[in-house]
């Protein structure tokens, strides 16, 4: 635990920023400004509902002990696509695939911005990258263009997109001991949009693509025994797991439970709602958070 804890009733806000030209909104943890600790980051990709976020984790009794950063685009379907594909909708344009352009800033100067002015823990394996929707598309493709984000959130993605599955099994993680959660609503393959129905099998395609590339602790002796946070539960190496979870609902359903669960995984190991944990339950590690999800299933 950090010093912070003994400060539970400092007053935390969500403070607004503007960085290298992009909206972005910071919250710092309990303790932060009575202390000299340095943090974990947590990146998101767009905006996340703060207060139901901190909430839910606090009722599962996970702690937050990490600084927040969402960094809202310049363009939702522009800056988190990986190249241009074909509208998503009647009467809209086409996405243009920048995501590597905003990656950069994010990488290149947002980041340092924030390690520069607060008191972070730099490293890969303190720093995370979330996403929402086509926000997780563009933080599970940074893997792929920096080694920046040692942990990898793609909450619901919109890993149907056009030839990503087919991108990632042509190239490789630049860091492939980072750990990547994946999640996505039991209903969310019932789109109207056909590209979006394939939403189920692209992403059950990307845990395999992922279990095959990125490099477990002790297959290469590399391996570091940590997690996000800090908070190690179950005193185990952690690098290069991959989780998928299955949730309740639609695309848009319990969206601040949804981060909270990647939250929940990243600083606490291996939950037996996993998609990919059920041999670890099998052996008896076991996990101190609760949040509510959906029955696990293969479907």
């Amino acid at each position: 635990m950090k010093g912070g804890d003994s400060h539970s009733k400092e007053a935390r806000t969500v403070q607004e920023l503007q960085i290298v030209g992009l909206s972005c909104s910071l919250l710092l943890p309990k303790g932060y400004n009575t202390g000299t600790d340095r943090w974990p980051v947590l990146y998101i990709n767009g905006e996340i509902p703060v207060a139901e976020f901190m909430a839910a984790l606090g009722k599962a009794g996970i702690p937050a002990e990490f600084i927040l950063l969402a960094v809202r685009p310049e363009s939702w379907n522009d800056d988190f696509t990986p190249w241009s594909a074909p509208p998503f909708g009647r009467g809209e344009m086409p996405p243009q695939g920048r995501a590597k352009r905003y990656l950069g800033r994010l990488t290149e100067e947002i980041k340092p911005y924030i390690d520069a002015n607060y008191r972070t823990q730099p490293e890969p394996e303190h720093t995370a990258l979330l996403g929402y929707s086509l926000g997780g598309l563009a933080a599970l493709y940074s893997m792929y263009v920096t080694d920046r984000f040692g942990w990898i959130g793609s909450l619901s993605g919109s890993l149907w997109y056009d030839g990503f599955c087919e991108f990632m099994e042509e190239k490789s993680p630049l860091r492939p001991e980072g750990n990547v959660y994946l999640s996505l609503g039991k209903r969310e393959s019932r789109s109207r949009d056909p590209r979006m129905r394939r939403v189920t099998d692209c992403t059950k395609r990307v845990k395999e693509i992922l279990e095959e590339q990125l490099t477990k602790a002790g297959s290469s002796g590399a391996g570091r025994s940590v997690s996000f946070g800090g908070i190690c539960a179950s005193e185990r190496y952690r690098t290069g797991e991959v989780c998928l979870e299955w949730n309740e609902g639609g695309h848009f359903h319990d969206t601040a439970g949804r981060f909270a669960r990647a939250v929940a995984w990243m600083v606490q190991g291996a939950d037996p709602m996993c998609y990919t944990d059920r041999k670890r339950a099998a052996n008896g590690i076991q996990t101190d958070h609760r949040i509510a999800t959906a029955p696990m299933e293969d479907f």
